[in-house]
């Protein structure tokens, strides 16, 4: 009699512990989903041809591409990507530069060009679609220099 008894006490015991193991496994489990970091998401945009002009003609082009990182939730559930308002943005800002000698290109230059390059798409796109934009490709190509 008594070994029955003292099983059925070894049984609940287990179930009770393991009742008690899942729960705080849970519970641990989701604070630190809640402190896991953001995933980011890495994406590019088309290479784009912008012409330059100096004295009415076309003195070359600049050839870029560039690359922005933002929340994966965020890009998958935008309607619209954020990738024409930085090509966009990208265009208007190099076509309509005439301070910037792009044969004579400096690191500020590229620089300053990037800064004000995101500041302007986050006029237009939520933070969080857009968090750091990339240059992936940066030429100027003279027009001497393409074949014909």
């Amino acid at each position: 009699m008594i070994k029955p008894l003292l099983l059925t006490v070894w049984v609940a015991l287990l179930s009770l512990s393991a009742n008690f193991a899942v729960a705080y496994w849970k519970e641990h489990r989701a604070q630190t989903a809640d402190k896991a970091p953001e995933a980011l998401e890495q994406r590019k945009t088309r290479i784009i041809n912008v012409p330059i002009l100096s004295d009415g003609r076309v003195q070359g082009y600049v050839v870029a591409q560039f690359a922005y990182t933002g929340q994966a939730a965020a890009l998958k559930s935008a309607t619209v990507a954020p990738d024409g308002i930085i090509l966009d943005e990208a265009f208007r800002l190099l076509y309509a530069d005439e301070k910037t000698d792009f044969r004579k290109l400096q690191r500020a230059d590229l620089s300053k060009i990037v800064e004000t390059l995101k500041a302007r798409v986050l006029e237009r796109t939520p933070p969080e679609l857009v968090k750091e934009i990339l240059v992936q490709e940066f030429n100027y190509v003279a027009k001497d220099d393409i074949r014909r």
